[in-house]
C-alpha cells in the first residue's frame, strides 16, 4: 500500500520545496531593487545635504527631490513586492487543498481491497462513504441578511 503512496509523497514533497524555492528567488530580487533604490536615496540625501552646506541654493532642490524619488520607489516596490506575496501565498492554499483532496482520494483507493474482502468492514464502510459522498456534494449555503421591507411610498408617506 505505501508503493502506491510514495510517488504521490514525493510529488507533493517537491511541489512544496519548488514552492518555496521560487519565492524565495522572487523575494531576493525584490529586496535586491529595494536594496539599490534605497542605496540611491541615501547617496542622494548625502549629496543634498553636501550641496546644502557648500551653495545654499540651487542645485540641493534637485537632488532632494531625487533623494525622494529613489525613496518613494523602494516603498512602492515593497507593497508590490507584499502584494505578489500575497497572491503567491493563495495560490499555494488553493494548491494544498487539491493536494489534499488528491491524498484522500488515493488512499480511499488503496484501502479499497482491504475493505471489499471483509463483508463486515464494507457493511461499515458503504454508509461511511455515503456520507462523505454526500457531505462533499453539499455546501453549506451562506445565509443571506434580508432587508426590512420599506412601508413608505415613493413619495415619503406611509402605505
Amino acid at each position: 500500500m505505501l508503493k502506491l503512496l510514495a510517488p504521490l509523497f514525493t510529488s507533493v514533497a517537491a511541489g512544496e520545496v519548488g514552492l518555496v524555492i521560487n519565492r524565495l528567488k522572487r523575494n531576493a530580487v525584490f529586496a535586491g531593487i529595494i536594496a539599490v533604490l534605497a542605496i540611491i536615496g541615501v547617496i542622494f540625501l548625502v549629496v543634498a545635504a553636501y550641496i546644502a552646506l557648500a551653495e545654499r541654493y540651487g542645485q540641493m532642490h534637485a537632488s532632494l527631490i531625487l533623494a525622494g524619488g529613489a525613496f518613494g520607489l523602494a516603498i512602492i516596490t515593497y507593497i508590490i513586492m507584499k502584494l505578489v506575496e500575497r497572491a503567491a501565498r493563495n495560490r499555494q492554499r488553493e494548491r494544498a487543498k487539491v493536494d489534499t483532496s488528491a491524498l484522500l482520494t488515493v488512499a480511499a483507493l488503496a484501502a479499497a481491497p482491504v475493505v471489499l474482502r471483509s463483508r463486515a468492514l464494507m457493511m461499515l464502510a458503504v454508509p461511511l462513504v455515503a456520507f462523505a459522498g454526500l457531505s462533499l456534494l453539499t455546501k453549506p449555503k451562506k445565509k443571506k441578511r434580508r432587508r426590512p421591507e420599506d412601508t413608505t411610498s415613493s413619495t415619503g408617506q406611509d402605505i
